[in-house]
């Protein structure tokens, strides 16, 4: 391997601007694709497409339009008055196109009003306009069918409050959805609000725009935040301006590069892609720094520019090429997870890693050679006469260092105490993985503050909340059997005991609709007995609504419609998705009917229903594969066990860290225990290899070999450590309660991952040590006499 890298780092100092040219080429390339990039927030992008319950949406898509809505709540004086209503009952897909909104985009406009104009067109009357109006809405309020599905449901009480509807075309692009969004906007407060009504504006569109705008405001702060706390950073570490520059361009050139094909192949920026810049530069830096310090260590011995260069990567690139496969490995895990944006954001984070470890070999020695070869030697060699005299006089590392050693005889001294320590950590972490709050509403991982959040908050104050469950059902609704089905099940519902009947449930009788509440309510209340008295029926109703939102063209399929308020808690949720569940199957199992439970509640529930499992599966695979290369760097089952107990402190200490604040395993803390994983065994592998280098090779007494090992280690591991635990602490910052969730607790996992390689690591290396040499010398018939510690 050390002659791969020698070829490399040869070939970078020998021709460093074909090296810098290349990949600025290259960048050019990766940086238009960036421009391509698609953005998915949906809570169906989060999910599996083999689930019941999005087979089921996506049925519901094709026969019905989809769940897909944008509200407009108008707000005013009276809006059944003439001036209002007119401008309301003017609005269809065809006004909005003329409006500016681009044809096939809204599937249809739902208000109020639809059935007066239904009435109207139905008796070949006009439909009502001007001072007319108000009369006639009047009228049309008092029948038994705007009393029983307008009232309360589209319009207020006090007639000051309306609910539009618009159907959004399921299949539109995220970019389409915030042009429309845009497009809308304009279009509803230009015609309402410009004449004092008060529009708020809430959806699917709305709220893909509000979170992309957000998400590029996030992701701009968090990144210029690490920007400035790695700068820093490097320059407390190597005192240079051109160092810290070009550091931070080697590891910004990565993260263009990885952005870059992600938009080229199609891989969709989602929630949990926020994280990938902070994370890049916060495990990437360690790569630089090391090549970097390695070359400046050369250059201190009395190597030239040519021979630092080369030796830095040939040495220290090998070690690098180590720690970036491990964390690979870490981030591989996340490939066998069946949740979409989970599995891209683990093979996005292995592409970056690679990308930085190739560009931290190639290009960052190639840019070291082309800027310090036109530096004149004195120069230069003032630069590194300060930098032996900070190391020798520093009084912040001589502090660092004997807190370190204080640390290491501590953990040598009382190594039996430290593993049991362990122990009952592990065990608390065992306690906490299973009484851990799951949770993953996107729209609490968006935050309260954007304006499609607050405005539909608005809309429910009057009308509830607009987030619908759905059972799908197959079968002919026109079977009077059928229809008493589908009251059946809609009585159910709301009766059921989980439902809490007794107090406010999930689900109220009020909140359910299907077309068969519908034919009893047109009808005094009562199904009809015959298949002609149901046609009947919907041939009056067909003259006052439209059917096709219940029933599908070819009558094939129709709907139970479920107003769903957003639960509390995540055992809320499953209770409620368990509730239509039942409901569906217990239909099916007594009818001829077929049922499908979907939507809001049942997409989470389903989701939330995988975490943890998922945790278990990806956190165990990342431990297995980072074991079989610890094994095979030391070539000693023993030593690769023992060196994995640093992430199993960073993992432990996670979980306990989320019970213990309380904080719920969602989309983005279930990825923590991977990234713990694939960060922090890198911390162990400093340890025990410079351990066994110094007891095994050396043949320093344990005591000495721990002391030793902690010196020349310790330090760099307390700088790196706490470099990437500040980059994670600053997701802290985040107005995204997720974001910030997955930030402290990224830190916690991390900073424990270090007390575990400084503190635990060494008191079980001698623990190992010794149980190895006593088996050795019982084989051999010999006793064990340690060699005194060197003074």
């Amino acid at each position: 391997m050390k002659k791969l890298f020698t070829l490399l780092a040869s070939f970078s100092e020998k021709r460093p601007w074909l090296v810098v040219i290349s990949c600025g080429l290259l960048t050019l390339f990766l940086f238009a694709g960036m421009g391509l990039l698609k953005t998915e927030f949906s809570q169906e992008g989060m999910m599996p497409s083999k689930y019941e319950s999005v087979k089921a949406l996506k049925t519901l898509q094709n026969e019905f339009g989809g769940l897909s809505y944008e509200n407009i709540l108008i707000e005013g004086d009276d809006v059944t008055g003439s001036r209002i209503a007119g401008k309301i009952i003017g609005l269809t897909p065809e006004a909005l196109v003329e409006g500016g909104v681009k044809e096939g985009d809204v599937l249809k406009v739902e208000t109020y009003l639809d059935g007066l104009k239904m009435m109207s067109e139905s008796q070949g009357m006009p439909v009502p306009s001007g001072f007319v109006l108000g009369a006639a809405i009047q009228q049309y309020l008092a029948t038994p069918y705007a009393q029983a599905q307008i009232l309360g449901k589209s319009l207020t009480e006090d007639r000051k409050a309306t609910l539009v509807k618009l159907q959004l075309n399921p299949k539109m692009s995220e970019n389409e959805q915030i042009e429309l969004a845009n497009s809308l906007d304009k279009y509803f407060k230009g015609r309402f609000a410009n004449s004092g009504e008060r529009v708020y504006i809430s959806g699917m569109a709305s709220m893909q725009r509000d979170a992309q705008e957000m998400m590029a405001r996030q992701t701009s702060i968090l990144f210029l935040v690490a920007l400035i706390y790695i700068m820093l950073i490097l320059y407390v570490t190597f005192r240079r301006v051109s160092d810290v520059f070009l550091l931070l361009f080697v590891i910004i050139i990565g993260i263009f590069w990885l952005l870059g094909l992600m938009g080229w192949v199609g891989i969709t920026y989602t929630t949990m892609s926020v994280a990938i810049m902070p994370l890049m530069l916060g495990i990437n830096i360690a790569y630089v720094i090391h090549i970097l310090s390695r070359y400046y260590e050369e250059r201190e011995a009395g190597g030239d520019i040519f021979y630092s260069s080369t030796t830095a990567v040939k040495t220290v690139g090998v070690a690098v090429f180590l720690t970036a496969i491990t964390t690979v490995f870490g981030f591989s895990s996340f490939t066998i997870t069946d949740i979409p944006p989970m599995r891209d954001f683990g093979i996005v984070c292995m592409i970056g890693i690679v990308f930085s470890f190739i560009l931290s070999i190639t290009l960052l020695p190639a840019v070291i050679v082309l800027r310090d070869r036109r530096k004149s030697e004195e120069k230069l060699g003032k630069h590194l006469e300060k930098m032996r005299t900070r190391r020798r006089d520093s009084r912040y590392g001589a502090m660092v260092d004997r807190g370190l050693v204080r640390a290491s005889m501590t953990a040598y001294h009382h190594h039996w105490i430290v593993a049991v320590c362990v122990v009952v950590l592990i065990g608390l972490a065992v306690f906490s993985m299973f009484n851990l709050q799951t949770g993953a509403d996107v729209r609490g991982m968006m935050g309260s503050d954007l304006p499609s959040v607050k405005a539909s908050e608005e809309i429910a104050k009057y009308f509830g909340a607009q987030e619908f469950d759905v059972i799908l059902v197959k079968g002919d609704p026109l079977d009077p059997k059928n229809l008493e089905a589908l009251m059946e099940l809609e009585e159910s519902i709301p009766a059921d005991k989980r439902n809490q009947p007794d107090k406010k449930g999930y689900f109220s009788a009020e909140g359910i609709v299907s077309i068969a509440n519908i034919i009893a309510d047109s009808n005094g209340g009562s199904l009809p007995r015959s298949r002609e008295e149901v046609g009947a029926i919907l041939g009056e109703l067909s003259k006052q609504m439209d059917l096709s939102s219940m029933v599908s063209k070819d009558g094939d399929y129709t709907m139970v419609m479920v107003k769903s308020e957003t639960p509390e808690t995540q055992n809320d949720t499953n209770t409620k998705s368990q509730i239509l569940k039942d409901a569906a199957d217990r239909m099916e199992s007594e009818t001829q009917l077929q049922g499908s439970a979907t939507g809001f509640s049942v997409l989470i529930a389903d989701l939330m229903g995988t975490l943890i499992p998922n945790q278990l599966k990806t956190s165990g695979l990342a431990l297995v594969l980072c074991l079989l290369v610890l094994i095979v760097v030391f070539k000693s089952l023993s030593y690769g066990l023992v060196t994995l107990i640093v992430v199993v402190c960073g993992m432990c200490a996670e979980i306990v860290f989320l019970f213990a604040l309380g904080w719920a395993l969602d989309m983005m803390t279930v990825t923590v225990a991977s990234l713990v994983i694939g960060a922090g065994v890198d911390f162990g592998i400093h340890v025990t290899h410079r351990f066994r280098e110094q007891h095994l090779e050396n043949g320093l007494p344990l005591e000495d070999s721990v002391k030793t090992t902690v010196l020349h280690v310790g330090r760099a591991l307390v700088a790196g450590g706490l470099t990437t635990a500040g980059v994670f602490g600053i997701l802290g910052i985040s107005s995204m309660e997720a974001m910030r969730h997955f930030g402290w607790t990224t830190a916690a996992g991390l900073l424990a991952a270090l007390v575990g390689a400084i503190f635990v690591l060494p008191s079980l290396l001698v623990i190992i040590s010794r149980m190895t040499e006593k088996l050795k010398a019982g084989k051999a018939g010999k006793s064990v006499e340690e060699p005194a510690p060197r003074t």
